[in-house]
């Protein structure tokens, strides 16, 4: 009989290390897992923060960048807004001096459903042409001046 006892004994020892509560150090774990967290979330914002602040120190750097206008000459930066246009053909940023945007078809592309025209300054087109002359915003590139199809109103001295 004393055989039998020893087994009972092994069974009824693993029953209670199997349903014996659990350790405290679990439980400590997830409150160390909370703090990570918070932590984690912090530096995150920091990084965050961090990113904002040199992105907008490198848009406060571009926008002071001093370009001369092609026409007359003066410095303006780019924050100021004063420069209007970028001539398409001698690559000069202009404040003055501006014909307007080409209404010819080799400069026109649509972007997004709205019809989008290369710009010129006056001295990179025919200024004897009437359209170039007029104060309407519009002009007529030495380019597509010379294309068939363009209007007679259009190449009017």
């Amino acid at each position: 009989m004393s055989c039998s006892c020893f087994k009972r004994k092994t069974k009824v020892d693993i029953r209670e290390e199997i349903l014996s509560p659990r350790p405290k150090s679990i439980l400590k774990n997830n409150k160390k897992k909370k703090i990570n967290r918070r932590k984690e979330i912090q530096e995150n914002r920091q990084l965050i923060d961090e990113r904002a602040r040199k992105k907008e120190e490198f848009t406060e750097f571009f926008l002071s960048e001093v370009i001369e206008c092609g026409g007359c000459n003066d410095q303006f930066t780019l924050k100021s807004g004063r420069l209007k246009i970028h001539c398409s053909s001698c690559n000069h940023f202009m404040c003055c001096n501006i014909a307007g945007a080409c209404i010819g078809p080799d400069c026109s592309v649509v972007v997004d459903g709205e019809k989008q025209s290369l710009k010129y300054c006056m001295s990179c087109v025919n200024p004897y042409l009437k359209i170039n002359i007029m104060d309407n915003g519009q002009a007529l590139c030495k380019n597509c001046e010379t294309l068939p199809g363009i209007p007679d109103i259009y190449l009017e001295v």
